[in-house]
């Protein structure tokens, strides 16, 4: 295998991938310097011999004496450009505590920059734009709390607002952050409900980290993943494919059902938008984030209950056309309308009821509306709406009621 960089160069990078992690293997260092695991033997011995600490544990790998540290490497252009690239990024993500952190990080690494490099990066930063719509827009603080629980093992109180808005108090083990498109979530293990739960940090009310250190949890993140697909795979109306869909009616084994629905008022936020180009997506998403962001639920009056109504309604012609997302609750009066909302009266009458089970973050209500729509199913295009009650409190594992209006 040829040799790509010059040794002197090569060697200085081993001693920074040594420092980078607690054990690193021979293979692992002929791959990234694409050289034969015999030459890293050969590198390694080099620097030994030139006096840097280097510990072997046999048959497991290298790492450098702790305590053992070199001066900052310069960054190359490239490396660099990347970091700022990264930077623009990160000032998207929803949670703050990440985002001042980054930023504190990326002036220290400024500061090592050579002249030259910290003109051109001051440059890209000016030329990098990143288009959304909630770039200033921060629906979580905790992320880095979390980061350092999860690390020391340390229990956390945390103070929880579900989808349906009811409110409880937890006592958790963090395990580990998910971080879907809009979204950080939590994975811990549960100890009121002795087992593993999922919760969104822009949910979470407040936190505590406590003293007490719990026992490591004996799985890796993917091992968690696996056991939860084992327990999908295990359920007969949730298939492995995704989106995951089922059909769900009111008797095993029976066709769909009719349902008479009673009027019902609901207050709410909106939007006009089509399904034509994909741009529904994007407007509901935005939708959903102010609704969840600015906790609209807790500011509609004359509730009737927590659930969640997204109703699709004044379509222009069929489901191809333009219409109304009203995203809100079903409320007792219209009397008292808060100012930026929206209030609707609707008729009710027959539906078609349909339950999307699965993962909310992978889009499986998209996935069952798609289904839908290939059905003949003889529509009046009124009102139709999806409910997210309390089986749509974990996100990752869903069920929502679909009701679409049909002719009695």
């Amino acid at each position: 295998m040829a040799e790509d960089k010059p040794r002197l160069a090569r060697l200085t990078a081993i001693i920074t991938q040594l420092q980078s992690k607690r054990l690193v293997t021979a293979r692992e260092i002929a791959k990234k310097h694409k050289v034969s695991v015999r030459t890293i033997y050969r590198d390694i011995r080099t620097l030994e011999q030139s006096g840097i600490p280097i510990i072997t544990q046999e048959g497991k790998g290298y790492s450098i004496m702790d305590g053992y540290k070199l001066p900052p490497v310069m960054f190359t252009e490239p490396e660099a450009n990347a970091l700022i690239t990264a930077e623009q990024l990160i000032a998207h993500n929803k949670d703050k505590s990440l985002y001042i952190q980054y930023k504190s990080a990326i002036e220290k690494i400024r500061a090592v920059l050579n002249y030259t490099q910290k003109g051109k990066a001051e440059l890209l930063s000016e030329r990098i734009y990143i288009r959304s719509e909630f770039k200033y827009q921060k629906t979580s603080n905790y992320l880095i709390q979390l980061q350092s629980a999860i690390t020391s093992y340390k229990t956390i109180d945390l103070d929880y607002l579900a989808l349906n808005e009811k409110q409880s108090k937890r006592k958790v083990e963090p395990f580990a952050l998910l971080n879907t498109k809009d979204n950080w979530m939590l994975v811990a293990f549960c100890q009121l409900r002795n087992d593993f739960r999922t919760f969104r940090l822009d949910r979470i009310q407040n936190i505590l980290t406590l003293n007490d250190c719990f026992e490591p949890h004996k799985l890796t993140l993917q091992e968690y993943f696996a056991q939860k697909r084992k327990e999908r795979k295990q359920t007969p109306d949730i298939p492995l494919t995704q989106p995951t869909i089922t059909f769900v009616s009111n008797k095993k084994n029976s066709t769909m059902k009719k349902v008479n629905i009673e009027p019902f008022k609901v207050i709410g936020i909106a939007v006009r938008t089509t399904n034509e180009n994909g741009q529904s997506g994007q407007d509901i998403g935005q939708l959903w984030g102010k609704f969840m962001s600015e906790g609209i639920a807790g500011k509609i009056p004359s509730k009737i209950n927590s659930d969640v109504l997204s109703i699709y309604t004044n379509y222009q012609g069929d489901h191809t056309q333009p219409y109304d997302t009203i995203l809100g609750c079903k409320v007792s009066s219209l009397e008292q309308i808060p100012e930026g909302m929206v209030g609707q009266s609707f008729e009710g009458g027959t539906y078609t009821k349909f339950t999307s089970k699965g993962d909310l973050t992978k889009g499986v209500v998209y996935g069952t509306w798609s289904e839908i729509w290939k059905q003949d199913l003889d529509r009046v295009f009124t009102a139709d709406f999806e409910v997210y009650g309390e089986k749509a409190q974990n996100p990752t594992d869903a069920e929502v009621d679909i009701l679409v209006a049909v002719k009695g």
